[in-house]
């Protein structure tokens, strides 16, 4: 095992965007606060609205150096992170969603992980807003199951996770584009797909470490970002059902239990129980993608 001083890893700090404003300029500037800060701020705007003055205050952070500002004219987060992968010129990056609060110090608890060359990404603590925390229980179940089972905002380290949370995770560039990146295939709300890339981190002998100390608190704006009721429900799944089918052998027991999730969220779910032709229309079309999936 190969040990790195902190002070040689570089880091960016990547933020993928969607019709988030002012919530995404407060991000930002918790960033530029943090000490240490990271390397550079990288940010992909997908937006088609801003608030007024919202667009001219980023180009002007990026004419000041502060951040590296990108548009994107198709929704697509997986993309989005992906643009982030290539123009970084650091070590890591730290992928953080628009509308968040970053703990003191959480720059430097993400890359002190990377001093350790076995590492190649690592899980952050999250709270989120108006949802409360479930009590800790030991950790039994396997480990491709932790991100159904793990509850991310409890406070114990654990050095071989199985798992990523999309606004608080960080990856080894150079691991991360050797493993394809992330799939632009999960579209949409894009559910699972830093699952995704964790499951395929695991399945090529990759380490995942989940550190409570790289804490935020996610605020869950209302408006903007990756939502079901926005995006609907038959993206979420379908990205549940390309998640299952994609690591069906990985998954073990958590294999049927994913395949009835993504059936419970794109095709009989509480918009669609009470018409039953549309669940008997989204049912076919359910088997028809999970045959074309099973084809690729």
């Amino acid at each position: 095992m190969t040990k790195l001083t902190r002070q040689e890893i570089t880091t960016a700090l990547g933020i993928p965007t969607f019709n988030r404003g002012h919530v995404l300029l407060d991000t930002i500037n918790q960033a530029l606060a943090q000490d240490p800060r990271a390397d550079e701020i990288i940010v992909v705007d997908q937006s088609d609205w801003y608030p007024e003055g919202a667009r001219e205050q980023l180009e002007r952070l990026a004419s000041e150096g502060k951040i590296r500002y990108f548009r994107q004219d198709t929704p697509n987060l997986p993309m989005a992170r992906n643009r982030i992968l290539r123009e970084a010129v650091t070590d890591i990056v730290i992928f953080v969603d628009d509308d968040v609060c970053l703990s003191p110090g959480f720059i430097a608890a993400h890359r002190a992980n990377y001093a350790d060359t076995e590492v190649l990404a690592v899980c952050g603590r999250l709270t989120e807003e108006g949802i409360a925390s479930r009590p800790p229980v030991s950790r039994t179940w396997l480990k491709a199951g932790d991100y159904r089972e793990f509850d991310l905002s409890w406070l114990q380290r654990i050095e071989d996770f199985g798992s990523l949370k999309g606004c608080n995770h960080s990856v080894r560039v150079d691991a991360a584009r050797r493993l394809g990146g992330y799939d632009e295939n999960f579209t949409g709300v894009a559910l699972r797909e830093e699952s995704d890339l964790a499951l395929r981190i695991l399945e090529n002998d990759g380490r995942i470490v989940f550190d409570p100390t790289a804490h935020l608190h996610h605020l869950r704006a209302p408006a903007g970002g990756c939502r079901v009721r926005q995006w609907g429900d038959w993206t979420a799944g379908f990205c549940s059902l390309r998640f299952a089918l994609k690591h069906r052998m990985t998954l073990g027991r958590y294999f049927w239990r994913e395949i009835w999730h993504a059936y419970r969220l794109g095709v009989l779910n509480r918009n669609t129980a009470r018409r039953p032709w549309i669940v008997l229309d989204r049912s076919f079309r359910f088997m028809k993608t999970a045959l074309m999936m099973q084809c690729d």
